[in-house]
């Protein structure tokens, strides 16, 4: 496959912005594909995984757009930390895919791409998300929200219970 510099003078077709988020920090990647088919990706850059880190990120995509054309965020699901990020970009009318772990690994392993740092994983998010028509995600309902914040802590309320018993036990 050929990748063209960032610097391409054909129009956009779509933007994408890859994300691999871990818990304190995330790296972005911001690429596009033009109408000849070409993919072109931007230099990573890191932000904090906090609200400031978020408003950050959308100041650096608006920067990026040369012309207007439609932005998509692609995430990896990954644990919890993906959620804030996910609903900030939602309430901001962000479009945004959120994909479980084992999709992303797949369309890896049909790659070339043999390492595995947080900047090419930004990458390869971005280019799935150039490459592939990605469903768009629907953040769940305040009841939905709170059923599974009561749930994870029932959860680990139920853990600490049994590590509790067994210590007692011994």
């Amino acid at each position: 496959m050929f990748m063209r510099a960032a610097t391409s003078p054909v129009t956009p077709l779509k933007y994408v912005v890859g994300i691999d988020i871990a818990k304190d920090t995330f790296v972005a990647c911001f690429g596009h594909i033009d109408t000849s088919q070409h993919l072109s990706f931007g230099k990573e850059t890191t932000f904090a995984n906090t609200l400031a880190g978020f408003t950050a990120l959308l100041v650096w995509t608006a920067k990026q757009q040369r012309v207007a054309a439609p932005q998509w965020f692609v995430v990896e699901a990954t644990g919890v930390y993906y959620e804030e990020l996910a609903y900030f970009l939602a309430s901001n009318g962000q479009a945004l895919s959120v994909l479980l772990p084992n999709k992303v690994k797949h369309f890896a392993q049909s790659t070339e791409q043999k390492s595995k740092t947080d900047q090419l994983d930004a990458r390869l998010l971005c280019r799935l998300g150039l490459e592939r028509a990605l469903p768009a995600w629907q953040p769940p309902t305040p009841a939905l929200r709170q059923l599974r914040v009561l749930s994870r802590e029932r959860q680990s309320l139920t853990q600490q219970a049994v590590r509790l018993k067994a210590q007692r036990h011994a």
